[in-house]
């Protein structure tokens, strides 16, 4: 038990202003710091064995079924413990209705040549995404279908938004995660020998029609935009998803589950042929 718990009750404290300051990207940034707010997401980075520095909680906003959170957060060598009021809590927690645990955390950068990849990766290449739930739930994906990770390009969110890590529901901290620019993403792809399947309302392929057993890294745009013609340029193929309705376009990461889940019955199907 973390015997060294400050209080803070004053709203106008200057750590409860650095926590409201963090909100901001510019502030995330500036700090290399990010907020992890929600207990699902919070149990995920301790299981994932993320770095946490400062522990925020409030004993009247933790339901029950979470007590046992605050005690291994509580008993977690190195973190900073600060008991705090529900009137202090409702201000700094980044959700409208706050849970009573808050952590602030360091931003873990990865660069693309830390990945380990498989013989055969399959990788989501992401470009311009704009917003976090999107990113977020496009990790939760791929986390669900074993990915090996998740590359960001082209600008857009950043990965440490507290939204993307809320609708990643915690796969943020167990698919490894890198934000590089275009150019040196295609030339990681095609130095590895990894085929870049570019996504397209108007492809050469349908997304059932080609085969992702090799290395493959599936390559989405946005909703509204699209993939850039650099990508669409760049990529060894482009595939589609057929619109039957009146819409035109899926949600990006309703796209990526669609090819994911093919590449992975693809990759079993072939399992279970070489067995």
């Amino acid at each position: 038990m973390n015997d060294e718990i400050l209080s803070i009750t004053s709203l106008q404290n200057d750590r409860v202003k650095e926590l409201v300051r963090l909100r901001t990207r510019r502030e995330r940034d500036r700090s290399h710091l990010t907020l992890v707010e929600e207990p699902l997401v919070i149990s995920r980075a301790l299981d994932a064995g993320y770095p946490l520095k400062t522990l925020f909680f409030c004993p009247g906003r933790i339901a029950p079924e979470n007590k046992y959170l605050l005690d291994r957060l509580l008993d977690l060598s190195g973190l900073e413990c600060i008991k705090v009021d529900e009137a202090v809590m409702d201000k700094v927690s980044y959700r409208e209705q706050a849970e009573g645990l808050l952590l602030v955390a360091p931003q873990l950068i990865r660069e693309l040549s830390s990945l380990e990849l498989r013989s055969t990766p399959l990788l989501v290449v992401l470009e311009a995404v704009e917003k976090p739930g999107n990113l977020g739930a496009v990790l939760r994906v791929a986390d669900g279908a074993g990915a090996d990770a998740v590359i960001v390009c082209g600008g857009g969110t950043d990965l440490f938004n507290p939204n993307v890590l809320r609708a990643s529901r915690g796969s943020f901290f167990s698919v490894p995660t890198v934000n590089a620019d275009t150019d040196t993403v295609q030339e990681y792809l095609r130095s590895r020998n990894i085929a870049a399947v570019a996504t397209s309302p108007v492809a050469d392929h349908r997304w059932d029609q080609i085969g992702m057993t090799g290395p493959t890294a599936i390559v989405l745009g946005t909703e509204h935009e699209g993939l850039s013609a650099e990508w669409l340029t760049g990529a060894d193929l482009t595939v589609g998803i057929p619109m039957r309705g009146t819409g035109d376009s899926l949600n990006v990461s309703t796209s990526a589950a669609v090819l994911l889940y093919e590449a992975v019955r693809q990759r079993s199907s072939r399992k279970e042929d070489l067995s």
